[in-house]
């Protein structure tokens, strides 16, 4: 048997790095990632048996357990160093699942250094058992969710929506995100804007201008944008003074005649004391601010710098510092920056980690000395080097000392109006000379810029340069960016730091969701399911629900909880609680998952999801929700609009695959149509058509027509389907034919169901229905497929249907007109054969 043990880890890159720390003492071996997960294409729970679960060795990792099993034989010892998570805990005991167990060692690195891994490898432990059953606990309730309910919107929302292209999916904490951001994006629909008027002046001194707004007039203080419902727009503080347009610009007339003069100059110092260091949340939110960077991108490549050695680990709510981390902050402040900014004492910073197993420290540069950012650039890319330059200089900010502020407040008064000037100057910048952290604020403004005011004395006048009013409108809630989301997700305790990532992916390659330009809109596809969900799987999107399930698997992970009680809960409910079993009884109302109503006086308006898209409908009238309007844009106006809007502009459906030519819905003279670019290949839009669901797919289809459905097996003709002048048909040569009726279209009928329209046509006229009796004669009308086209008889006069006129859609009163007007015309004269 060999002497030489086996190291686990999860990277190759990382098996590279720690290997050679090690050197050559072990056979390190890179697993990457999951060994074992649930079946692909079964659920893999048995909720009747104590929620027992069917794990296997992944396809792709099966020559990987070959070669460690076969190892593993020469050995006496196998030590396991998996990330230091619920995941890597996951994989160690797959892994140690597979082997004696009496062999198995379980060690962690928060940081891939020499001085990382040698402090790991001497601090062996067994596999944390309670840790594994809360990831396993979370993965077979996540599995329930996205087997079951994800099956529930395939049979539903799928079955009935043809532009939906992608796989429809539902997730316990994916479906609770998604409904966030659905419903800010109803605030915004229903959001009513609200004007409202200030003043601003700017005064001259001799050292420099300055500007000062309006606040008191009269001692009652200027309704500002803070008084107004962030959600609604409207007034919500009634105690102030509402300025409007008329009455700000008589203020400004009567304040030009008086005189400007200082009531009051305040100072304060203030301190301004530092953030701590990166979590994972954190990082993902000034990430996403600062470079633009998507979560997933950013833990990616914290994760190719972690494995590189140059960050600690990268998943943690933890924001302390180890020893090794405040020394070399400490350090490097007084290299860089100099003693007077390094604080006597190293800076705590609190941390509320609810899993002791997972207490790892804050992200921050590796080692106890910090690479520099071209190190970083050089052994990756500039990616990571910006990113690790974000971590190192919030590392070093944290053990700053805090910035002295001098704020400073002036009031001015003419007659009994105040106005207000604020400055602010740094007296020593502190932590500031190192970082600034962003805000999400849409001024941009952040906390080192300076406002500086001239030297001013109480009782002195000043000149007012100008004066003049300012129009304020409020605006409806922002939507969501992945920064603003991450931090709203953690702060509902939804889903933990180290899945948002994923989450984010998901909703997007789901289409729930567009990112357009950093902003989170949620599609009509992601309301349809995000209704779906609350009307039948209500506890899925209940960001309280989801919270507490997290908060049960943290327990779980703290042995404070047994698993099979709380998944049975889940499952199969309890007397304060509808378990997902029942949920899944319920018959789903697809209708009312793709309606969403306005709110309005006259007739009702309601916004739907159809086959073909999005579109609004009022009465009859239907119309599509163009591409670049969402929910929060189509308030009543928007929508009347859209419904009264013609059609007399060309509307691209996208580009034809083969010819690569633009597919355009036009309008002509006889209604519309699509037409191939600028060729001549185009074909009419069937009568009844909604224009709201032409799309490309649609609009190929109709360019592809006449469509071949095979060979007439008598006549050997080519069976073919099309829309003519008197609606649907088939034929197959001269004098086979058959009207489609209207359960079926020429794009979906097969050869047998046209085989048996000509075999119907051929024996004579179809009879299609009876309309009812004429209101004169009393005699039956009804609809008939002759020979050419579909016609009206009363057994005595044949009328055919004028040109454009549905059968389908064909009304009694319709038919009685027709058949007078055949009735009261002329009758045809006989030709005479010419001899």
């Amino acid at each position: 048997m060999s002497s030489k043990p086996i190291l686990i880890v999860e990277s190759p890159s990382k098996a590279k790095t720690i290997s050679k720390y090690l050197d050559g003492k072990y056979e390190v071996m890179a697993c990457i990632g999951h060994i074992k997960d649930l079946p692909k294409k079964e659920l893999g729970v048995d909720v009747e048996n104590n929620f027992a679960i069917e794990e296997n060795v992944l396809p792709d990792k099966k020559s990987f357990m070959s070669e460690f099993k076969s190892m593993a034989k020469q050995t006496n010892q196998i030590v396991i160093a998996t990330d230091p998570d619920r995941e890597g805990e996951a994989i160690a005991a797959h892994i140690a699942s597979e082997v004696d167990p009496d062999k198995i060692s379980r060690v962690q690195f928060t940081e891939i250094t020499k001085e990382g891994v040698e402090d790991g490898m001497n601090d062996f432990r067994g596999i944390d058992q309670d840790l594994v059953e809360a990831r396993k606990a979370r993965r077979i309730i996540d599995r329930l969710v996205g087997y079951k309910v994800s099956r529930v919107l395939w049979s539903t929302l799928k079955k009935n929506m043809k532009f939906v292209e992608v796989t429809l999916s539902a997730g316990r904490v994916q479906s609770a995100a998604l409904r966030m951001i659905v419903q800010r994006e109803r605030l915004r629909q229903v959001f009513h804007s609200a004007t409202y008027y200030d003043l601003k002046a700017v005064f001259q001194t001799k050292d420099k201008d300055f500007s000062a707004k309006l606040v008191h007039v009269d001692k009652k203080r200027i309704a500002t944008g803070k008084d107004f419902d962030p959600n609604t727009g409207q007034l919500k503080n009634k105690d102030v003074l509402l300025l409007s347009k008329s009455q700000a610009e008589e203020l400004v007339k009567e304040l030009h005649k008086g005189i400007w003069t200082i009531n009051s100059v305040e100072e304060k110092i203030n301190n301004s004391h530092p953030k701590p260091p990166f979590t994972t949340s954190t990082l993902q939110q000034e990430a996403a601010r600062k470079l633009r960077s998507s979560a997933r991108k950013t833990m990616r490549t914290a994760q190719r710098l972690y494995e590189k050695g140059l960050i600690t680990y990268m998943r943690t709510d933890s924001t302390g510092l180890s020893a090794e981390g405040i020394n070399g902050a400490r350090n490097e402040i007084i290299s860089r920056f100099g003693k007077e900014y390094l604080p006597d004492q190293a800076r705590v910073y609190a941390t509320k980690v609810k899993n002791a197993q997972e207490a790892h420290e804050a992200i921050r540069p590796a080692g106890v000395t910090f690479a520099s950012v071209d190190t970083v650039r050089a052994a990756i890319d500039e990616d990571a080097a910006k990113l690790y330059d974000l971590i190192r200089k919030r590392t070093l900010a944290s053990q700053m000392k805090s910035a002295k502020v001098k704020q400073i407040k002036v009031t001015i008064e003419n007659q009994k109006s105040e106005f207000r000037a604020n400055g602010k100057v740094i007296l020593f910048p502190g932590y500031m000379a190192a970082y600034v952290e962003s805000t999400d604020r849409r001024s941009g403004i952040t906390e080192d810029q300076e406002t500086i005011l001239p030297d001013l004395l109480k009782g002195q006048t000043i000149t007012c340069n100008e004066l003049s009013a300012e129009e304020h409108i409020t605006k409806p809630p922002a939507r969501f960016t992945e920064a603003s989301l991450v931090k709203e997700l953690e702060a509902q305790g939804i889903g933990r730091p180290s899945t948002f990532a994923s989450i984010m992916g998901t909703i997007q390659r789901r289409t729930y969701i567009t990112n357009d330009r950093g902003k989170l809109t949620p599609t009509f596809l992601g309301i349809a399911v995000t209704q779906l969900l609350e009307n039948h799987f209500s506890a899925l999107v209940d960001s309280q629900f989801t919270a507490n399930m997290e908060d049960g698997l943290d327990a779980i992970s703290r042995g404070e909880l047994e698993p099979i009680p709380f998944m049975s809960e889940f499952y199969f409910g309890s007397d304060g609680q509808v378990g997902l079993e029942s949920m899944l009884e319920e018959k789903v109302d697809i209708g009312k998952a793709c309606t969403m109503k306005l709110d309005y006086d006259g007739d009702p308006i309601e916004i739907r999801v159809g086959q073909y898209g999005p579109f609004v409908q009022q009465g009859e009238k239907r119309k599509s929700v163009p591409a670049d309007v969402f929910l929060g844009d189509l308030n009543v106006d928007k929508a009347l609009q859209i419904l009264n809007q013609e059609i007399n502009e060309d509307r691209e459906l996208g580009t034809d695959p083969e010819s690569k030519e633009t597919v355009l819905i036009k309008n002509g003279p006889y209604g519309p149509y699509v037409q191939l670019g600028d060729t001549k290949t185009r074909k009419a839009i069937p009568k009844g058509t909604d224009l709201a669901e032409v799309d490309l797919d649609l609009g190929l289809k109709l360019l592809a027509l006449p469509r071949t459905l095979g060979k007439h097996p008598d006549t050997g003709e080519d069976v073919k389907a099309d829309y003519g002048r008197f609606g649907p048909y088939v034929s197959a040569g001269k004098g086979k034919n058959g009207r489609i009726p209207a359960n079926l279209s020429p794009l979906t009928i097969e050869l047998t169901e046209a085989l048996q329209l000509i075999a119907k046509k051929s024996s004579g006229s179809q009879e299609l229905r009876t309309l009812g009796d004429h209101s004169d004669t009393g005699e039956a009308l009804i609809l008939k497929d002759g020979r050419y086209g579909p016609y009206i008889t009363d057994g005595k006069v044949n009328a055919s249907l004028p040109r454009g006129t549905e059968p389908d859609q064909l009304t009694l009163e319709e038919a009685v007109e027709i058949i007078n007007k055949k009735r009261a015309a002329p009758p045809r004269q006989k030709r005479r054969k010419k001899k």
